[in-house]
């Protein structure tokens, strides 16, 4: 045990107290037990950072005892080790207004244990912060889906069913209760689903996709009532823009939103026809009913009759529906009356359908990247320039994309994303003055995109700059723990640009955004699909570094040449910070937690430069990465267990979290 002191002491010579000046007062407790410097010895580092204390510098009181182990940070029992006991050293520097300050060797395991509390108890504080309204149902939903499937198969080899009919059946509502969750928006209002919305069902041992549309209105239809049907606006959300352009776009609405359903019925295997039972039998579900007949003879069509609360009512109500030439089928969405019936026969016309013997299993993970900003910003432009199709609409009216559309994106080296496409994010008041039910469920469907992705694409107007509601949603991916890359769209749109124009953007950029003053940026122009696929680039790279662990011994040497380089404040009293250990207790984001003397002695700005020095010297570019100080606990002279951790406002575990 001696050996191991003198190896571990002579290893750790570089790491020294502070060299107090000669003139000061030898010690007067006891002699020193090592061999006084000689005048080669190498010059002293002035901070301690190791599991266990270095030889005595000059001036230093340093003194051997022999402790029970299991008598401190809950040690072992007698009996282990050496007779139940621990060698350890302990030092005092002068000056210090505390006396003695014994320094122990540390227990790692124990240590690392108490990391990985001190990270879940971060991780409940945050979801406690940033809880959103049906984060409970999203849970239930992956519990569900976690434990219904046998195996994960990729959405594009399961068979699909489409969910078709007119505005404000209940298709949504539908969809909801199919996938187990609150995914699409439901209020009671026509022309909210747009784009198609897909989503994974289970009934039995069978596994399907579910496909969510917007309503079909017919060429019947005048253009002011399908505005009205579609509670389309040329006023809001298009300020800027001429009014040729607003009609324009108002006009090509309806079509686009028609051409989404007919694609989502083309891939379909099943399609369930849905009507309203409530308003009975209209002229639109005639229509719709002669179309599917005509065109889609050869698949399996269902006719759901939505809206039958009451089982026996139900029966009167979809007696008016046999006349469309399908046997209609009484359901409630909201209530799930009927809907084991129809799971039955969806799931009896897919077993007729190729089965899934040959696929393999995809238990890769998959990145999920997130696009946010604000309204208008492009996008749905830069989702449908990176898979190469219309998947979504895009118009110049704000505020098109509603749902938080999710799309599987393959790159040519075989690498699979999933690509959300999120509704354009406007300031609190803004929403709340609009009073719109549609846009504040959409908002929550953006930060919910956020808090399900790993790398969010920031978009930004490359003409608007920064504005400060860009600066709000950044602070929201902070907080959320997401790795980040600021896309600059619609960078064709600056005049007279030269190859110092990026430069003075990005400073510009820099200074008002320094909350991610860590992230990438990449300039493009989704409409004309020029330096698009950079977003996917760099988004590969920040989810590798927001996944990358970085190992024990070098973590520590890092923090060590930190510490040497800029040692902690001393307090008035004469106090100094001390780190004993530090290590990586998570990743996604990168999580360090630093075990010190005293955590109210490290400020702020120290935290900051620590955190900076990890950025230079480690790396992590892209990622946001979280410093925890957890205080360590020392008995005191009563021998009971005292704690000097910095209790933070809602943080149960006594951890500081670095701003």
């Amino acid at each position: 045990m001696a050996a191991m002191a003198t190896t571990t002491s002579s290893s750790s010579s570089s790491s020294l107290l502070p060299l107090l000046p000669s003139s000061a007062p030898a010690a007067p407790r006891r002699l020193l037990p090592f061999p006084p410097r000689t005048a080669a010895a190498p010059p002293a580092r002035p901070f301690l950072v190791s599991s266990r204390p270095p030889p005595a510098p000059r001036g230093a009181r340093l003194c051997r005892r022999r402790a029970a182990a299991g008598s401190r940070y809950g040690g072992g029992e007698e009996g282990d080790g050496d007779d139940g006991e621990m060698e350890e050293e302990e030092y005092y520097e002068d000056g210090d207004e505390e006396g003695d300050w014994e320094e122990e060797e540390m227990d790692i395991e124990a240590m690392e244990e108490e990391a990985l509390g001190a990270v879940a108890d971060l991780s409940a504080r945050l979801d406690r912060e940033l809880r959103i309204d049906d984060d409970v149902r999203d849970k239930r939903r992956t519990i569900r889906h976690k434990t219904s499937a046998s195996k994960h198969i990729p959405d594009n080899f399961l068979p699909r069913v489409a969910i078709i009919g007119r505005p404000n059946v209940g298709k949504s509502a539908l969809f909801n209760r199919l996938v187990g969750g609150n995914r699409a928006i439901v209020v009671d209002e026509p022309g909210v689903t747009r784009d198609r919305l897909y989503g994974r069902s289970y009934w039995g041992d069978q596994e399907f996709m579910v496909i969510d549309t917007g309503g079909v209105i017919t060429l019947s239809k005048s253009q002011a009532g399908v505005m009205e049907e579609f509670a389309i606006t040329t006023t809001v959300g298009m300020d800027g823009i001429p009014l040729a352009s607003r009609e324009a776009a108002v006009a090509r609405m309806p079509s686009m939103i028609e051409k989404q359903a007919v694609a989502a019925v083309d891939e379909a295997a099943v399609i369930l026809f849905i009507v309203d039972g409530q308003d009975g039998l209209v002229a639109a579900d005639i229509e719709i009913a002669d179309w599917l007949r005509r065109n889609y003879s050869d698949k399996c069509i269902i006719l759901a009759v939505n809206k039958c609360e009451s089982p026996r009512k139900g029966q009167m109500q979809a007696l008016d529906f046999w006349s469309l030439g399908f046997s209609p089928l009484p359901i409630s969405a909201i209530t799930g009356t009927g809907t084991g019936e129809l799971l039955d026969l969806v799931c009896s016309e897919l077993r007729n359908f190729e089965g899934l013997d040959g696929v393999e299993e995809d238990e890769n993970y998959i990145p999920a990247i997130a696009i946010v900003g604000r309204p208008n910003v492009g996008k749905s432009s830069i989702l449908n320039a990176l898979v190469g199709e219309d998947r979504t609409i895009v118009s110049p009216v704000s505020g098109t994309t509603r749902d938080a559309i999710d799309t599987e994106f393959i790159t040519e080296d075989g690498q699979k994303y999933k690509l959300i496409d999120t509704a354009g994010i406007r300031r609190r008041a803004a929403v709340a003055s609009a009073g719109s039910t549609t846009e504040t469920l959409s908002v929550k469907r953006a930060f919910r995109a956020i808090r399900r992705s790993d790398v969010v694409a920031l978009v930004v107007e490359a003409m608007a700059c920064i504005t400060e509601q860009d600066y709000k949603i950044a602070e929201r991916i902070e907080k959320e723990g997401k790795a980040c890359v600021i896309v600059v769209n619609k960078w064709d749109t600056i005049p007279n640009k030269n190859h110092q124009s990026t430069t003075y953007y990005e400073q510009d950029v820099r200074e008002k955004l320094r909350i991610l003053d860590w992230a990438p940026i990449v300039y493009c122009s989704a409409t004309h699909g020029s330096s698009v696929d950079k977003i996917i680039s760099a988004a590969a790279l920040v989810e590798k570094e927001r996944s990358r662990r970085l190992g024990t011994s070098i973590l520590n040497q890092v923090i060590r040449e930190a510490i040497a380089f800029k040692p902690p404040p001393r307090t008035r009293g004469g106090k100094r910070g001390r780190v004993y250990y530090t290590t990586q207790a998570a990743i996604r984001p990168p999580t360090f937690v630093f075990f010190v003397n005293d955590a109210k002695l490290f400020p702020v700005t120290y935290r900051r430069y620590m955190e900076k020095k990890l950025r230079s010297d480690a790396g992590f570019p892209g990622t946001p990465i979280r410093l925890l100080w957890r205080s360590r606990k020392r008995p005191d002279k009563k021998g009971k267990t005292a704690d000097n951790s910095l209790q933070s406002p809602g943080i149960p575990s006594r951890m500081v979290l670095a701003t």
